[in-house]
């Protein structure tokens, strides 16, 4: 691979995906959506502006030299999709599209790693979760990453060489809130700071399987190099944290006492209680493996947060 373009390149793991290529002395060519910030990233040598709902706009790109797409780029919380679910379907599904076509267009035939997402797994299934095991989209989110899992599955029969990642849950420096770690690591930080005296949690027995950004970065740029066309593939640890833990880890980086309160508006007692995966089918195609531990991550989060206003 000498040249990939990135959707969602702006976006908090497009970031860390510009740096690894770059560091690995791949062009990179970043896609920034119209909303949100539209400042071009060090890593980026070749940036565009452009709305993918376009269609017209999205053939505009130029994949003649392109070997390789990471597409990222479109609706990534699972909350609000519920109260808009034919907007996650029409821009997540619709954009995978428009980036298909315009290469179509162009007689174009890059590599595809599509993102889906771990959340697609059937919560009952035995664990650890496998690429075989049930999927049970139970949001719209996730009905709108099986739209775009098929349609990798339909560009595949296209003749288009076409990977899905379905990475699990994302931890790491650059972070928003929106999420258990963020979401911790900023009351924290902000008690650290004077700004509040007690931290508010959630239900924190859940379990989940976290995985550092930068080892999932990693994961899509293997998979463009090995991934087998038409297969989906894990990204995860093989193991879960709780959030007792994951909050323990934070408060043990930053040193501080903060009292920790129960919010009952954080608490989701459906929660399904434990969940992680299995990476096997990554590590025998690509060699991956998960390498930052949890105790780095977190420090690398802390310092992170420490350093915004």
């Amino acid at each position: 691979m000498e040249k990939v373009l990135v959707t969602g390149v702006n976006g908090f793991v497009g970031h860390h995906l510009a740096k690894e290529l770059y560091d690995n002395d791949i062009e990179v060519v970043g896609i920034g959506g119209t909303q949100g910030t539209t400042e071009k990233s060090l890593f980026v040598q070749d940036y565009h502006v452009i709305d993918l709902m376009d269609a017209e706009a999205t053939n505009s790109i130029d994949f003649s030299n392109i070997d390789g797409i990471v597409h990222l780029a479109g609706l990534a919380t699972v909350g609000p999709s519920f109260d808009n679910p034919g907007k996650y379907m029409s821009t997540n599904v619709g954009i995978e599209i428009n980036l298909f076509e315009a290469a179509l267009k162009q007689r174009a035939s890059p590599k595809f790693v599509v993102i889906s997402s771990g959340s697609l797994y059937d919560p009952r299934s035995s664990l650890p979760l496998t690429e075989a095991s049930a999927i049970l989209p139970n949001s719209p989110y996730a009905v709108s990453k099986l739209g775009q899992e098929q349609m990798a599955q339909y560009y595949t029969y296209r003749g288009f060489n076409v990977v899905v990642a379905r990475p699990f849950n994302h931890i790491g420096p650059g972070q928003n809130i929106g999420a258990i770690v963020p979401d911790l690591t900023q009351q924290v930080v902000a008690f650290e700071k004077g700004q509040s005296s007690e931290v508010m949690v959630g239900n924190l027995d859940a379990r989940r399987d976290y995985t550092d950004v930068r080892d999932i970065v990693r994961a899509y740029k293997l998979l463009l190099e090995k991934g087998v066309s038409g297969e989906i593939y894990n990204i995860c640890t093989g193991r879960s944290l709780s959030g007792q833990e994951i909050l323990d880890q934070i408060l043990q980086a930053s040193g501080a006492k903060p009292t920790i309160k129960q919010d009952p508006a954080k608490m989701r007692p459906s929660d399904t209680p434990n969940i992680y995966g299995s990476h096997d089918k990554l590590t025998d195609d690509t060699g991956w493996a998960p390498t930052i531990d949890i105790q780095t991550t977190i420090k690398d989060v802390v310092a992170d947060w420490r350093s915004r206003n």
